[in-house]
C-alpha cells in the first residue's frame, strides 16, 4: 500500500510503498477514505516528548471502509461498511476500556505515534472492533475524518464545570477551538469570546458564533481590558486551545477569581507560569485529553442530524502526491484550519 512515513526531524514525509496491515483475530482492516492533518503530527515530527521513531505512519483522524473483518470476531460488521475509530486499541477487558476509555489502558496501542499501530496517512489502517464506530447514513467520508477532533473539544467541555447561559473565553481558532466555538453554541453558551492571532481564522471563528473575537497578540491587560468592555467581564470558564509556552500564564493572568482554565492544547515543550497568581485567585486548572467512545457516538448522532455543520473548517484537500508539501506548510501556515488527505483522490 501507499503511505506517508516520517524518517526524521527536519526531513519531509515519504510517500513510500509499504506492507498491508495485518488483521488481527479481534481488529478490522479499513480502507482509508479520508484523513485529517492533526497540529499533534506536526508537533511530533519537529523533535520533543512526542516524537516517534523513523518508519512511523501518522494519522489518527480518519474515517474509511471496512475491507477485512477479523477471524475471531462474531459481529454484524461487514465489508463495504463505513467506520470511524478512536486511534488506539485497548486490552478489551480493563476498567477504562470497559468504560470507553481505552486512552488509560495499561496496553494501549496508540495509532499514528509509532507507539504499535501505523496511522493512516496510509491506504489502510487497522483498528479494533471495541474503538470502532459505525458512521451512520448521511454523514459522509469528510465528516467522519472530522470526528475525532469534534470529540476531542466535546471531551474537554464535558470535563468542564461550564453550563447553559455561561459566557466562555476561547484562547485560540485553531481546529481545536474551532470545534469548541460549535460544541459550546450547542450547549447554550450565552457570549463566546475567542482570541486569534490569524486573520483568517478569526473570520472562521466568527462564522462558527463567536460573539467577538479579539487580537490574540495582545498584552493580557489589554486582552482583559477588552474582553470586560465587550461582556462586562471576564468569563470564568476559559478553555486554552494553542499548546504553546506562556499561554497558561496568560490565561492566569486574564481570568477572575474562581476562575476554570481547561487546557485541550497540546505542548510538549518545558513551560513556565507563576502558581502564585493561580493561588491567589483560587484558580481550577485541568488538562484534557483524547476522548470517550461516547464522544465519538454523541459527535456521529448530531452529524447525522444536521446540528452540527463543520464543512467551514475543511480548507484544503490533498492527495498523496501534495501531502508532504501540505505537511511542511502547515508547520508554518496560521490560514488553514483543516487540510484531509484523501488517498482516493
Amino acid at each position: 500500500m501507499r503511505a506517508a512515513v516520517f524518517s526524521g526531524v527536519g526531513r519531509p514525509l515519504s510517500i513510500e510503498t509499504v506492507a498491508d496491515p495485518k488483521c488481527g483475530p479481534r481488529d478490522l482492516i479499513l480502507a482509508v477514505r479520508q484523513c485529517g492533518i492533526c497540529g499533534t503530527d506536526l508537533h511530533a515530527s519537529q523533535g520533543g516528548l512526542m516524537t516517534p521513531p523513523s518508519g512511523t505512519i501518522f494519522g489518527h483522524e480518519f474515517s474509511g471502509e471496512v475491507v477485512e473483518v477479523g477471524r475471531d470476531l462474531k459481529t454484524d460488521w461487514k465489508v463495504g461498511d463505513a467506520a470511524v475509530s478512536l486511534p488506539m486499541i485497548g486490552c478489551g477487558n480493563c476498567k477504562f476500556c470497559a468504560s470507553g476509555n481505552p486512552f488509560f489502558c495499561g496496553r494501549v496501542q496508540k495509532t499514528g505515534m509509532g507507539q504499535g499501530v501505523q496511522g493512516a496517512y496510509a491506504d489502510l489502517v487497522r483498528v479494533g472492533i471495541n474503538e470502532t464506530v459505525r458512521i451512520p447514513r448521511g454523514v459522509d467520508w469528510e465528516f467522519g475524518a472530522l470526528v475525532e477532533p469534534l470529540a476531542v473539544a466535546l471531551h474537554g467541555l464535558n470535563i468542564s464545570s461550564f453550563k447553559a447561559g455561561d459566557n466562555a473565553l476561547v484562547i485560540g481558532a485553531g481546529p481545536v477551538g474551532i470545534t469548541l466555538i460549535q460544541w459550546l453554541r450547542l450547549s447554550g453558551a450565552r457570549n463566546i469570546v475567542v482570541t486569534e492571532i490569524s486573520k483568517e481564522r478569526a473570520r472562521l471563528a466568527e462564522q462558527f458564533g463567536a460573539s467577538t473575537v479579539l487580537d490574540g497578540s495582545l498584552h493580557p491587560k489589554e486582552l482583559e481590558r477588552q474582553i470586560v468592555e465587550a461582556l462586562g467581564a471576564v468569563p470564568t470558564c476559559i478553555f486554552e486551545c494553542v499548546g504553546a509556552p506562556g499561554v497558561i500564564e496568560d490565561c492566569f493572568a486574564v481570568a477572575p477569581i474562581h476562575a476554570e482554565i481547561v487546557s485541550l492544547g497540546v505542548c510538549d515543550r518545558t513551560d513556565h507560569f507563576r502558581p502564585f497568581i493561580g493561588t491567589m485567585k483560587e484558580i481550577n486548572l485541568k488538562f484534557a485529553v483524547a476522548y470517550l467512545r461516547s464522544d465519538f457516538e454523541h459527535t456521529l448522532n448530531l452529524l447525522e442530524s444536521g446540528a452540527l455543520n463543520p464543512a467551514p473548517m475543511i480548507t484544503q484537500r490533498v492527495d498523496f502526491d501534495h501531502l508532504s508539501a501540505a505537511f511542511e506548510g502547515l508547520k508554518v501556515s496560521k490560514t488553514d484550519c483543516k487540510v484531509l488527505l484523501c488517498p482516493g483522490c
